[in-house]
Formats: structure tokens, C-alpha cells, sequence
């Protein structure tokens, strides 16, 4: 009896502390599946270089879309390599397209400075 209940108390820390593990965040930006790409970058202010939180982040014709962080940074995961346009939207700032975005099955960094609507 003591066998069995101190198997079972070793196999549930163990397998505690292996979900406990395999849930840490390592920090980097997140790596696309194989065949997919990311798009990664910061969305700022064009006259202060400050990061601008909440700025929607969207590719046109697909319902890929993201939010910037506090910091303005922003990651787009499981993208297809291919072209596409980005639209940029912020309160209070003027609009912002990209075209012509070329994606590859690498990592994309593409910054984008917006501008406050006069």
C-alpha cells in the first residue's frame, strides 16, 4: 500500500512539474510553423519615435488582424509566403497601407510610422 501511494504521489509531481515547464513563455517572438512565416515589427509615432499601443494591425483579404502591445510591437503568426497589403489603423492618426509586401518563410520585420491626422 505505501508502494502504491508513494508511486502515485511521485508520477503526479512528476508530471506537475513537466506541464509547469513546457507552459514557461522563453521571451523570443514566436517561430511560424514550417511553411509559414511571421511579420513582426513596431508601429510609432512619425514625429516622437514613441511606441503606439493599440494600433490595429491587419492584412487585407485574409482575417489575419493583431493589436500592438504597449510598446507598439506587434506579431502576426502563421502567414503564407506571398504578397499582401498591411492596413494600419490609430485613433486620432492618419491611416497607413502598405502594398506589396513581400512575406517569405522567414521571419518579416516591417516598422511603420504613422501620422497625426491634421
Amino acid at each position: 500500500m505505501k508502494k502504491t501511494l508513494s508511486l502515485i504521489i511521485t508520477m503526479v509531481v512528476f508530471l506537475l512539474g513537466t506541464s509547469l515547464s513546457a507552459s514557461v513563455d522563453s521571451g523570443k517572438a514566436p517561430k511560424a510553423p514550417a511553411g509559414m512565416a511571421v511579420i513582426s515589427g513596431t508601429v510609432t509615432d512619425a514625429n516622437t519615435g514613441e511606441g503606439l499601443a493599440g494600433a490595429l494591425i491587419e492584412i487585407e483579404g485574409t482575417t489575419l488582424k493583431v493589436f500592438t502591445d504597449l510598446e507598439g510591437k506587434y506579431n502576426i503568426s502563421e502567414v503564407e509566403a506571398g504578397t499582401y497589403s498591411l492596413k494600419v489603423k490609430y485613433i486620432s492618426y492618419e491611416e497607413k497601407s502598405l502594398t506589396e509586401l513581400q512575406v517569405n518563410a522567414k521571419d518579416n520585420s516591417v516598422d511603420i510610422q504613422l501620422e497625426i491626422k491634421k
